[in-house]
């Protein structure tokens, strides 16, 4: 279900071009799923805030792959919760997700 989130940015070479098109990517797939449109537009609004913190700055690698890392791992807890089709861990690992990307923003 998030795989083609994965692979666009994975394949774009995870900097903040990949970011930028996995944005608009999930932009345009919560329209199109809106019965998971919260959790793409989590993504979309995440990989917006990676584009907005680094698109004038350099970008180092260790950083670039500790995003890559969380962002990832962030995918796999939402895959894993819609797998399962349990709203109200659904609802827990939106609200965990927010929450820590959330603090990074303050």
């Amino acid at each position: 279900m998030f795989s083609t989130i994965l692979t666009t940015l994975t394949e774009q070479g995870n900097g903040i071009h990949a970011y930028r098109s996995v944005a608009r990517l999930a932009y345009r797939t919560a329209i199109d799923r809106p019965d998971q449109a919260a959790a793409f537009f989590l993504l979309a609004t995440i990989a917006d805030a990676f584009v907005e913190r680094h698109e004038r700055m350099p970008l180092l690698s260790k950083e670039a792959g500790q995003s890559f890392a969380t962002f990832r791992s962030d995918l796999e807890a939402l895959a894993a919760a819609y797998e399962r089709q349990d709203t109200t861990e659904i609802l827990a690992v939106l609200n965990r997700i927010s929450a820590a990307h959330a603090a990074d923003l303050v």
